[in-house]
């Protein structure tokens, strides 16, 4: 088989990790995780961490700048860079600014790599957030193509295919243990955590798993159990095209207004992984209950005071059947609900509505 050239998931590191999501919520409110935050405020804030998204504000400017280099070389990077920005609401600067969000090196010692989408933001201005290890005036076109792709969808907030939780690739492990071993250097725990580890369902927007997609690498069938493989991507694919445009659309999603004691208001998750934001405002301190009713499994947090990223509180199934129910004391300002289905690929209706309690 031919030898894969596989980058590695950087993070600015568990230390960093609560400073990392503070970040990516300045940058992009809609960062915020919708579960898996239960437990004492210390414990939910470090959970939160783990589960914060990564993704830019629509309609960002990123700016970047390369850390030396053939000029060449960042010719053609410039180039397939771009391409990105044809279905994300992004626009891609390539110069000098010393200010950049992306600054990329090359470093033939440290393979290819990028951090993930807003973490670029916690690096010192003079350090790299990308590199490429193996790209030089002699490598093919399509090489270009898979790599400069690749990276890229790392700096705007993607992760490997092969971690998406429906992935369901059945590795051979002893034999791939051996195989990055041997071609990478990697030890097993490595291999565990750059090949095996898949992020939860439960807390990852992602579509099904899609083999096609210049996130995924190369999978030869000597490494899989029966027959399974997937050759080598060197373009987005339709998924990678609809997943991006549905992260960073053109038109800037808004909240729908709920009145306090008015009645229940219609929604509905059309797509999946769809999130549906709503907005109120409370006059008077007192106890309110938000609910959701329907047939749909919904999940619902509540964001305030006068914070659309401040988490007051979240839930799943205190409602009635699978619906969900927060109840809270608040403060007069103004409050958000996120609502999403429990499960990532799940669509349906329901209705939403807030009320004063006793």
């Amino acid at each position: 088989m031919s030898t894969i050239k596989s980058c590695i998931d950087k993070s600015p590191g568990e230390h960093r990790l609560i400073e990392a999501a503070d970040h990516a919520l300045r940058e992009n409110p809609h960062n915020a995780p919708m579960r898996g935050l239960a437990g004492e405020p210390a414990l939910r804030r470090t959970r939160m961490a783990f589960f914060t998204s990564k993704r830019w504000q629509p309609g960002r400017t990123l700016r970047v700048r390369f850390l030396g280099g053939d000029p060449v070389v960042q010719g053609k990077i410039v180039n397939v860079a771009q391409t990105w920005s044809e279905f994300a609401n992004l626009k891609l600067v390539f110069g000098t600014d010393p200010d950049a969000e992306i600054r990329i090196a090359f470093d033939m010692n440290d393979g290819s790599w990028s951090l993930i989408g807003t973490d670029a933001g916690l690096e010192d201005k003079h350090n790299a957030t990308m590199n490429y290890g193996w790209l030089d005036q002699n490598t093919p076109d399509d090489e270009y193509e898979r790599v400069v792709l690749h990276e890229f969808g790392h700096a705007i907030g993607c992760i490997h295919e092969h971690s998406s939780p429906v992935a369901g690739i059945p590795w051979d492990k002893e034999k791939t243990y051996a195989y990055y071993e041997s071609t990478q250097g990697w030890s097993r725990a490595d291999v565990d955590a750059q090949v095996f580890a898949r992020y939860a369902e439960t807390v990852t927007n992602h579509t099904k798993f899609d083999p096609d997609s210049i996130m995924e690498y190369p999978v030869p069938n000597e490494l899989t159990v029966g027959d399974f493989f997937i050759g080598w991507n060197r373009e987005l694919s339709p998924l990678d095209k609809e997943f991006v445009a549905k992260n960073y659309p053109k038109t800037a999603p808004t909240a729908t207004v709920l009145t306090v004691d008015a009645p229940a208001t219609s929604g509905s998750i059309g797509t999946a992984g769809e999130t549906d934001l709503y907005q109120f405002t409370v006059g008077a301190v007192g106890r309110y209950l938000v609910e959701t009713r329907g047939q749909t499994d919904t999940m619902l947090a509540l964001y305030g005071v006068n914070s659309p990223t401040t988490l007051i509180a979240e839930d799943d199934d205190s409602g009635y059947g699978y619906n969900a129910r927060v109840t809270a004391a608040l403060l007069p300002g103004e409050y958000w609900a996120r609502v999403r289905h429990y499960s990532s690929s799940g669509t349906g209706k329901y209705s939403i509505r807030v009320r004063r309690t006793s």
